[in-house]
C-alpha cells in the first residue's frame, strides 16, 4: 500500500483543495429558497423600478401592483360576484393582508420578489434603478466577513514563528484556511483555531519515533479533533461535511510532505535520524504559553467579533430593517397559508350558503344542489354536491397556486413549502445557532483548561 501513497496522496489533496473552492458557502442574507428580494423607499415610483427590471431582462418578478385575486374562476362566474359584493367583510380580509408581504415592518420599504434564476443580473438591476435615484439594496447585500479568515492567516503566522518544522505546518495549514475561507462562518472559524494548533503539535513531532501514538495519548489533541469536528457541524450540515473532506485534504497534504521527505533523503549520502522520541519532545517546542496563548487569543477575538456584530443584529429586530420571511415566529401581521385556504373556502361556498349564517367560516361542510340536462331527453336531473373544508380541499388550494395566471405572492409562499410560517427576519450573514454559539465556547475552554493547566505546572507541556 505504501508504494501507492506518493500518487494518491498528492490526488487527494488537489481534488479536496478544488472541491472546497469549487463549493464555497459565502453568506448570503437571502430570505426565501427560490426569491430574492429587492427593496426601495415606499414613495418610489414604482413604473421605473418595473422599467428598470424589465431592462435587466429579469421576468417573473412579484411585486404589489401585479397581484389579482389569488383563485382561478371565472370573472363572471357566481363566486367571483358574490366577492365583489362582501369584499369588505371579515371573511375575505386575506386579499387586503397579504399586500404586508411588499412591505417591510415599518412600511417604509417595497419590497421586489426576484426568482433567484436571476440572481446574477440584480447588481445591474440596483445600478440603474439607483442612476433614478432611487436608493436601492438587495438582500443579496451581505458583506463576506474578511475578518474571520483573517483571524486565523494571522494566528497561522504567528504560529509558524515557534513551530519547529515550518514547513510541514505551512503545508497542512493550508486546506484549514482555504476551508474557512469557503465557509467563513464563527463555529468553523473556532474550529480551525483547534485544528491549527494540533498541527503545529503533528509539526513538532514530526518524524520523531512513536509521534502518532504520542500525540493520541496526550488525552486533549483527540479531544480537541472531536470538538473541532462537531463544532463545525454546529455552523452547518454542509460545514461539517466539509470539514470531513478538508481533514482528508490535510492528511493527504502530510503524507505528500512524508514521502517528498522520504523521496529526497534517498539522494543524501549522509541521512541524519532523530535519536530521542516524540514522548520527550515537548509538542509545544518550549513555547506553550505562547502557543495557546495566540491560539485562545484567536478563538477569543472570534467570539467577541460574533457579539460585537450579532448585538447590532438582535437589536435590529425592533428598529432596523424587518423583513417577511420564511420564520420560526409567526407574525399576525402577515397571513399564512391557512388564511389563504380559507379564504379560499369562502369564496368558492359562499353562494351556496344561507344568508343567515354568522359568519362564513364557521361552515365546514356545504351541500347544494347542481342541475344537469340529459342531452337527448332534455330531461334535467338535480345532483346534491358537498364540499368539504378539510386535507384535501387544503391540497388543492395549495396545487391550484401554479394555475395562477399571474406572478403571485402566493407561489412566493408555496415556494417555502407547505410547513411555510409567516414572520419577520433582519437581514444578516451569520451561519450560527445556539448549539454553534455553545461548541464556540467549548472550544475556548478547552484551551483556556489546557493552557491554565500548564501555568499550575501539570505537565502538560512535556
Amino acid at each position: 500500500m505504501n508504494k501507492y501513497t506518493k500518487f494518491i496522496s498528492p490526488f487527494v489533496f488537489l481534488i479536496s483543495l478544488i472541491l472546497l473552492i469549487s463549493f464555497r458557502s459565502v453568506p448570503s442574507g437571502q430570505l426565501w429558497k427560490e426569491y430574492n428580494v429587492l427593496y426601495v423607499p415606499a414613495d418610489s415610483e414604482d413604473s421605473k423600478i418595473l422599467t428598470a427590471l424589465t431592462k435587466c431582462e429579469i421576468q417573473d418578478a412579484v411585486y404589489l401592483s401585479g397581484q389579482f385575486l389569488p383563485v382561478s374562476l371565472n370573472e363572471n362566474s357566481i363566486e367571483i360576484s358574490m366577492l365583489r359584493l362582501n369584499y369588505g367583510s371579515k371573511d375575505y380580509e386575506y386579499t387586503t393582508k397579504r399586500k404586508a408581504f411588499f412591505f417591510d415592518k415599518a412600511s417604509a420599504y417595497r419590497l421586489y420578489y426576484i426568482p433567484s434564476e436571476y440572481k446574477s443580473k440584480l447588481g445591474d438591476a440596483v445600478q440603474l434603478i439607483e442612476s433614478y435615484g432611487i436608493p436601492c439594496v438587495t438582500d443579496t447585500s451581505a458583506s463576506y466577513p474578511w475578518l474571520l479568515p483573517l483571524i486565523c492567516v494571522l494566528l497561522t503566522a504567528m504560529l509558524l514563528l515557534f513551530v519547529k518544522n515550518k514547513i510541514v505546518f505551512a503545508c497542512g495549514a493550508v486546506i484549514p484556511l482555504v476551508y474557512l475561507f469557503s465557509n467563513p462562518f464563527y463555529p468553523v472559524a473556532t474550529a480551525t483555531c483547534l485544528v491549527l494548533l494540533c498541527l503545529l503539535f503533528a509539526a513538532n513531532v514530526w518524524k520523531r519515533r512513536g509521534a502518532v501514538s504520542w500525540l493520541i495519548s496526550r488525552r486533549f489533541v483527540p479531544a480537541m479533533l472531536g470538538v473541532s469536528i462537531v463544532c463545525s457541524f454546529a455552523g452547518s450540515i454542509a460545514s461539517g461535511f466539509w470539514f470531513i473532506v478538508s481533514a482528508c485534504g490535510t492528511g493527504a497534504a502530510l503524507l505528500s510532505i512524508y514521502e517528498l521527505e522520504k523521496y529526497i533523503r534517498t539522494k543524501r549520502p549522509f541521512v541524519p535520524v532523530f535519536i530521542r522520541p516524540a514522548k520527550s519532545i515537548s509538542i509545544f517546542a518550549g513555547k506553550a504559553s505562547v502557543t495557546l496563548g495566540v491560539s485562545t487569543a484567536a478563538a477569543l477575538l472570534v467570539i467577541a467579533l460574533f457579539f460585537l456584530t450579532s448585538t447590532d443584529s438582535v437589536k435590529s429586530r425592533g428598529s432596523k430593517l424587518l423583513l417577511p420571511s420564511s420564520s420560526s415566529i409567526q407574525n399576525d401581521n402577515l397571513p399564512q397559508l391557512e388564511e389563504f385556504y380559507r379564504w379560499n373556502w369562502n369564496v368558492r361556498t359562499a353562494p351556496y350558503k344561507s344568508l343567515n349564517e354568522q359568519s362564513l367560516d364557521n361552515k365546514e361542510s356545504v351541500e347544494f344542489q347542481t342541475f344537469t340536462e340529459n342531452p337527448d331527453s332534455g330531461i334535467i336531473t338535480p345532483h346534491i354536491q358537498t364540499m368539504h373544508y378539510d386535507d384535501s380541499f387544503r391540497r388543492e388550494a395549495f396545487d391550484g397556486i401554479d394555475s395562477l395566471k399571474f406572478n403571485s405572492v402566493e407561489k412566493v409562499m408555496k415556494s417555502e413549502g407547505e410547513d411555510f410560517t409567516a414572520g419577520y427576519s433582519a437581514l444578516t450573514s451569520s451561519h450560527i445557532n445556539l448549539f454553534g454559539i455553545i461548541m464556540m465556547f467549548i472550544c475556548v475552554f478547552i484551551l483556556l483548561f489546557i493552557y491554565i493547566s500548564i501555568i499550575i505546572r501539570k505537565g502538560i507541556n512535556k
